[in-house]
């Protein structure tokens, strides 16, 4: 079992959890540390550094919230990042929390690289001074992902690698271009993959590795050549493309030891391999495969001097992806039938007719009718993924207890039904006809919010497909991209793609999306990879949008009816928060929003 890093801060401290074992090292008392105390040697860099991964945890807390402003899947998490969410509506108003969560971690990493520079100015030991090149390299990397995470959505913010002197300096930041800020962090991961080694001790799981840099420094790139490509800079948009392509390359290389978990074997349909990186029993399997970088949960029993206890420290997906029945969750995310629609067939590995919406209280064969969405045989022969991914009417599950305890009581989950006999999945709030099988943990002891299933942000399927998108831009589909997505699609035992149907950049990059769609389900990409792609009008046209249908053929919702341009506008470029305007009116106001 590996150790869990998590740290608690007022200025910087740190817990050490051993998951094998039941006490925990206590923490430095927060309230006795002094900057002129710190940073004396390298293990106060280090507990310094883990408070800056503490930090960029928060931020990318619950990320898989992000899909439920995609097209794929319903939420109803209220404050990371969104509540209540329907496209159009006031989208960027609601994430104010991530604009302070993203300078909280940059806040810490500056105070970390300015403190570390100086010990390495005055560090004679050639160890000391490795190690210190570390923390300084991993700082950096998670200053990175914060300033990348904050042009994404709010486009031109404040940016500053110094320590904040007070209000006053902080209050009269003004917003830099955010290309200047792409130039910077970008030139922090050149240093940083100098710096983080190549592997860490298993004692260390969760600190970064080389891959990470190399994997961020890619997504960095590949995202501003869509951004460029938009705005009709095409020469710029390739020389980003191909250097997205290199670095993807990068950690491609064996000797960083990454492939797909368990080979990319499938498994079989009833337990398909895929469902194991999410069931909170394979994780150490997970980590030593494909997992290029990850934030870490703590488990039960957490518990800490300044009172915060597992809700804090732990993994939350049986709360948010969980029933009643199942860990006594609240189903706030929910699969959409846009989702399982783009499950593919495993005779022909293209897609089966639609399902059809259909209410079984006024169409008396609604579940018999072929491809009726309440038939659970609509369902067969499909992606093996599928069936690790999402419940549908007729699939079944065990029973959790709300203490996390799994029990040998097998439950059916049917959509508006939860008597008690036969034993039905108890599934208030699935508003969609469906729920999320992914995340839901198949190992006892963790009750809804003190899981310590970590948090998966960049897996190697991941980097395989921004790969061949970066590459697919530059010279058009290659063999090696072909065989890339074939081992992807075979983890659901998918036929390899037909090369004749996909050999154009167009439909290459249909199979790419595709493919994300479905390997990253509810892991929070799809929301980013709609905005970067500028499909969103595509994805949701005028007149009339694309309103959410149940399996029920109930509207849950309307999304994007009647909407304006600056509806969309919105969606690409958030609001800056009105309370940061207020205490420094240097920020200006996004234009969408004025």
């Amino acid at each position: 079992m590996k150790k869990k890093i998590l740290i608690l801060l007022l200025l910087l401290s740190v817990v050490i959890s051993d998951s094998c074992k039941k006490d925990l090292l206590k923490p430095t008392d927060p309230n006795k540390l002094t900057q002129q105390g710190f940073f004396n040697k390298v293990g106060d860099a280090t507990e310094a550094v883990l408070g800056v991964y503490l930090a960029a945890r928060e931020m990318f807390y619950k990320t898989y919230a992000w899909d439920g402003g995609s097209e794929m899947a319903y939420s109803r998490i209220n404050g990371r990042p969104y509540s209540n969410y329907a496209p159009g509506a006031s989208f960027g108003s609601s994430v104010s929390r991530h604009w302070n969560d993203g300078y909280r971690c940059i806040n810490r990493a500056n105070y970390v690289i300015v403190n570390v520079k100086k010990m390495e100015a005055a560090t004679t030991n050639s160890a000391d001074l490795d190690e210190l090149h570390r923390i300084e390299g991993e700082a950096m990397l998670l200053r990175a992902m914060a300033y990348f995470r904050l042009i994404d959505l709010w486009g031109d913010v404040p940016y500053y690698t110094n320590v904040l002197t007070g209000n006053d300096e902080a209050y009269s930041l003004e917003r830099t271009d955010r290309s200047i800020i792409k130039d910077n962090i970008i030139a922090d991961l050149d240093t940083a993959a100098n710096y983080i080694p190549i592997t860490v001790a298993k004692a260390e799981q969760g600190r970064a590795t080389r891959a990470a840099v190399y994997g961020y420094r890619g997504k960095i790139k590949l995202y501003w050549a869509c951004w460029a490509k938009t705005a009709g800079n095409l020469g710029e948009a390739q020389t980003y493309y191909a250097a997205a392509a290199a670095d993807f390359a990068e950690v491609m290389k064996p000797i960083y030891g990454r492939t797909l978990y368990k080979g990319g074997d499938p498994g079989t349909a009833d337990n398909p391999s895929y469902g194991e990186l999410f069931d909170g029993a394979h994780e150490d399997a997970a980590y030593a495969s494909e997992v290029i970088f990850a934030f870490t949960n703590g488990g039960p029993s957490f518990n800490t001097s300044d009172g915060q206890s597992d809700e804090f420290y732990g993994d939350t997906y049986l709360y948010d992806f969980g029933t009643r029945s199942t860990g006594a969750g609240g189903v706030n995310m929910a699969p959409e039938i846009r989702l399982v629609n783009r499950y593919q067939l495993l005779s022909t590995g293209g897609f089966a007719p639609p399902l059809i919406p259909l209410n079984p209280t006024t169409v008396p064969d609604a579940r018999t009718r072929t491809n009726s969405a309440v038939n659970p045989a609509s369902y067969v022969g499909r992606d093996y993924r599928m069936q690790a991914t999402i419940m549908w009417d007729g699939t079944k599950i065990n029973e959790i207890l709300a203490d996390g305890t799994v029990t040998s009581r097998e439950l059916t989950f049917l959509y508006k039904t939860n008597a008690p006999t036969p034993p039905y999945l108890f599934a208030d709030g699935a508003f969609t006809g469906y729920i999320f099988r992914k995340y839901i943990r198949q190992v006892s002891g963790y009750a809804r919010e003190a899981g310590p299933q970590d948090s998966w942000m960049m897996r190697l399927p991941d980097v395989w497909l921004m790969y061949c998108e970066a590459t697919n831009e530059v010279s058009g589909p290659t063999s090696e991209c072909f065989d890339l997505i074939d081992k992807i699609r075979h983890r659901g035992n998918l036929p390899p793609l037909n090369r004749g149907q996909f050999g154009d950049k167009t439909s290459f990059f249909n199979a790419i999306e595709q493919e994300r769609i479905i390997e990253l389900a509810a892991e929070g990409s799809r929301f980013f990879d709609i905005r970067r792609w500028n499909e969103v009008e595509k994805i949701w046209p005028q007149p009339n949008g694309s309103p959410l249908i149940s399996t029920w053929n109930e509207t849950v919702r309307d999304e994007f009816k009647n909407a304006i341009d600056r509806d969309y506008q919105r969606f690409y470029l958030f609001q800056i928060p009105p309370a940061e305007i207020i205490k420094n009116p240097k920020i200006t106001q996004n234009e969408p929003w004025l």
